[in-house]
């Protein structure tokens, strides 16, 4: 049975005087869709991406979400989870990428934990790094010969968390410093290039003055943070929405990788799952797949 519950309880004395928790504790998840451009093959494909962020109990020793919240239990936190999900088609056969993020917001939105999975006709792939004490485990399980790995990254930060982070959640103003972290690079770009898990510096500069961005959800006034890709060196910039939370209007990159917000709503999505309730992903610019006539 899925525990559902208020998610006020868990806030932390480090956010309490922020919009964060009075925001991510109304027991939704924020939904966005995406038009999104992938390259792949050395050709670029159309597909469609969901980002879900959503507030939900964690355990700190399990990396695991609790079944039963106990606030008296000093391993169990609220984490803040980036579900990432990517569908684009490659020819004769698609591609389903999903890359988890999970980070504690009362640690400065540190990752504890960033999972990936690609499924595509060849095989599938699985991904798992835990974060702790300024290293990175990562784990790998892969249908290709000699990428089944166990290794020890000396990096705090991960790529995939950018996403997350870069939105500064913890305040109403939208937090525009440049800085420099080293970081686990974005597992799927590692994944495409068959490359392993090593750490690289990535640089964080941003925008100096709010600009309107236009995307087919709408115009917003907005700033933008640019980043060099800690495998593969691509440019790449993602779009931030000025006025809280901060949404992710878009982001692009030099090899070709553009997404652009269709339209967002906040949802309870695990209880849409009814005959009839894909009538709501319109509200995310989306339409379901249709497996029978």
């Amino acid at each position: 049975m899925r525990l559902i519950l208020p998610l006020l309880m868990f806030a932390t004395p480090a956010l309490a005087e922020g919009p964060f928790w009075s925001y991510w504790s109304d027991g939704k998840a924020e939904l966005a869709g995406y038009d999104l451009i992938q390259p792949r093959y050395g050709e670029l494909r159309h597909g469609r991406a969901v980002l879900i962020f959503v507030t939900e109990p964690f355990s700190r020793s399990k990396a695991v979400k609790v079944n039963q919240w106990d606030p008296k239990d000093a391993d169990q936190f609220t984490a803040l989870k980036l579900n990432a999900v990517r569908k684009f088609q490659t020819g004769i056969y698609d591609y389903s990428v999903m890359t988890s993020v999970f980070v504690d917001p009362a640690r400065a939105f540190a990752p504890t934990k960033v999972s990936f999975s690609s499924q595509e006709w060849c095989g599938h792939v699985y991904e798992e790094a835990l974060f702790g004490g300024g290293d990175a485990n990562v784990r790998i399980q892969s249908y290709f010969e000699g990428e089944t790995t166990a290794t020890a990254v000396s990096a705090p930060m991960a790529e995939d968390a950018l996403f997350i982070t870069l939105r500064g959640l913890a305040a109403t103003e939208l937090a525009t410093q440049d800085t420099t972290v080293t970081a686990l690079p974005s597992a799927l770009d590692r994944r495409l290039r068959h490359k392993p898990a090593a750490a690289a510096q990535v640089a964080i500069q941003w925008s100096k003055a709010d600009a309107p961005v236009t995307v087919p959800a709408g115009t917003f006034p907005a700033r933008t943070a640019t980043w060099t890709r800690g495998i593969g060196g691509e440019t790449c910039s993602m779009d931030l929405e000025v006025a809280y939370p901060h949404r992710v209007l878009g982001w692009r990159c030099s090899d070709g990788e553009q997404a652009r917000l269709l339209a967002s709503e906040r949802l309870p999505y695990w209880q849409l799952n009814g005959e009839g309730k894909e009538s709501n992903l319109s509200s995310l610019g989306l339409s379901p797949v249709k497996f029978a006539p």
